[in-house]
């Protein structure tokens, strides 16, 4: 006897399980028709998916039987109406909280749960979707509600900024520094090692430091991504894809060395990026944590002011929880992309995982960064995830790697499969307004969580501007252009779009500092 699931419709393109702490377990489920089976390796377990919920738009959720998990069962879960039931027994306990808090929670949340409990009550399966579409949108009024009466109450804050990458710096000329000049009191310098060094001996570190210089000039604190970090495409497809591990390891700390005795205390932060969510090497868990202590003894000695975040994405870590290689949306991904099947020690270790090894062996990390870009978000699920990683290790947290488009289409300017578009959307199609409306709501429950320090957009404009003209007819040249379609707050004009003048207004309405005001690290 295992767990079974009904096959239903989601967005993943499989299910994953989890223990009663939402940790991801590594355990593919096998086809058996109209379900799929889990082996039963734990006693009690939670299931999680992507869905797209008509008239509301795209959501995580989880089905833990009103968090007491499921026993092994003959019976398939029925997901979608189990996932609905759970995340309403987790908006009414969430209601319960506000109305001790405040006195009351918002009214027409309070009306949507009661339609949600009315149509689970129907019996009939075509009402389930209509159900979680309330639930859903109680979830995200109550939590805005939450947010904006938090502010009210508690007031202004020092301790927070609105960040931006500067990969458009270099070719981006005075308006584009203008524009970073704009909402950003927080700069994050791409150290991507595949470009930076396209041929063997070739260094343009000089990109590097002029962005770094011109942040320390303006007063702009800094992040160094990623200090150590390797991918399918920036070194995979570049000369040093072959290395064996010695001189991996040995060429990275050098180029730490580099760096950071160039520009030594300059950085704020560094991260590391991604462990083992992305690995070329195939490294083990093993060789890839000897690798960052290694480095990290380097920023320790060369630049000891500096905050070490650990940086990552996939923040439920559900691609941890299946066999990417058999999943039918990771084939068409990787496929998309022209990179191999995921090696043997890809994903073979969690991110808590990670973390409990860094703190066992003294490497010490100061911040976490969710990337938050494996849409679909939601104002609910989002403030769960934030919880979820303070309350396991007390750090502060970073939205590190914001890309939320302004519309659905393929971009026309375009280099191989990049950039992409987002399928998955909030509320409604991605346009310039709902961009606008995303980021006026998910910036304001950050600004409101005291332990959320800066939240990060990542293509500043759509315009191929990133890098310079060094890597022309490289490999690597592709990554001029941003990740995603129209993912920037300024169109291919560098004209505003919305969603810029939203920050602006929010940088102004909250009186936050040219400047992030954040505590280094002692020397």
């Amino acid at each position: 006897m295992g767990y079974r699931i009904k096959k239903q419709k989601n967005c993943l393109g499989a299910y994953v399980m989890y223990d009663t702490g939402r940790n991801p377990q590594r355990a593919a489920a096998r086809d058996c028709g109209d379900f799929v089976e889990f082996a039963a390796v734990l006693p009690r377990a939670y299931f999680f998916t992507k869905v797209m919920v008509e008239g509301f738009g795209g959501a995580y959720l989880f089905a833990d039987n009103k968090e007491r998990g499921y026993e092994p069962s003959d019976t398939p879960i029925d997901f979608w109406r189990e996932g609905c039931e759970s995340r309403l027994n987790r908006v009414e306990r969430y209601a319960e909280r506000l109305r001790a808090k405040y006195g009351h929670a918002p009214r027409e949340a309070e009306k949507r749960l009661d339609e949600a409990r009315r149509l689970l009550g129907t019996g009939c399966d075509a009402d389930v979707e209509r159900a979680l579409c309330e639930v859903l949108w109680a979830g995200e009024a109550m939590v805005l509600f939450e947010a904006e009466s938090d502010i009210a109450k508690r007031g202004l804050r020092d301790s927070f900024a609105f960040g931006c990458c500067t990969k458009g710096f270099t070719d981006g000329g005075d308006r584009w520094r203008e524009y970073m000049h704009g909402p950003f009191g927080h700069a994050v310098i791409p150290f991507h090692w595949g470009v930076l060094e396209p041929n063997p001996g070739e260094k343009h570190y000089d990109v590097i430091y002029e962005m770094v210089d011109w942040c320390v000039e303006q007063g702009i604190p800094v992040r160094g991504h990623a200090l150590v970090w390797t991918s399918h495409w920036w070194e995979g497809k570049n000369w040093m894809g072959s290395l064996d591990y010695d001189n991996l390891k040995r060429l990275l700390v050098e180029r730490a060395e580099l760096v950071l005795s160039a520009r030594p205390n300059a950085f704020d932060m560094i991260d590391f990026n991604e462990p083992l969510q992305c690995n070329p090497y195939n490294l083990t868990f093993d060789q890839h944590f000897e690798l960052v202590k290694a480095v990290y003894q380097v920023v320790r000695r060369l630049s000891p002011r500096t905050r070490v975040m650990l940086n990552f994405y996939n923040e439920w870590q559900e691609n941890y929880g299946y066999r990417t290689n058999d999943n039918p949306t990771m084939i068409r991904w990787r496929a998309d992309y022209g990179i191999p099947e995921a090696p043997e020690n890809e994903y073979c270790c969690t991110i808590q995982q990670f973390l409990d090894r860094c703190l066992a062996e003294g490497v010490e990390i100061d911040v976490l960064g969710l990337q938050f870009h494996d849409y679909p978000y939601d104002l609910f699920n989002t403030m769960e995830l934030l919880q979820f990683w303070h309350n396991r290790y007390g750090l502060p947290i970073h939205l590190t790697e914001l890309s939320t488009p302004s519309g659905m289409e393929l971009t026309p300017i375009r280099m191989g499969k990049r950039p992409v578009t987002i399928p998955l959307y909030w509320h409604k199609p991605w346009d310039q307004q709902v961009q606008a409306q995303w980021y006026r709501d998910f910036a304001s429950l950050c600004y409101s969580t005291d332990f959320v320090e800066s939240f990060v957009v990542w293509s500043l404009s759509d315009a191929p501007t990133q890098w310079a003209t060094y890597i022309e007819g490289h490999p690597n040249e592709k990554f001029r252009l941003q990740a995603f379609s129209y993912d920037g707050l300024l169109d291919v004009d560098n004209n505003p779009k919305q969603a810029y003048h939203q920050l602006c207004e929010l940088k102004e309405k909250w009186r936050l500092p040219d400047a992030a005001r954040w505590p280094d690290r002692e020397a």
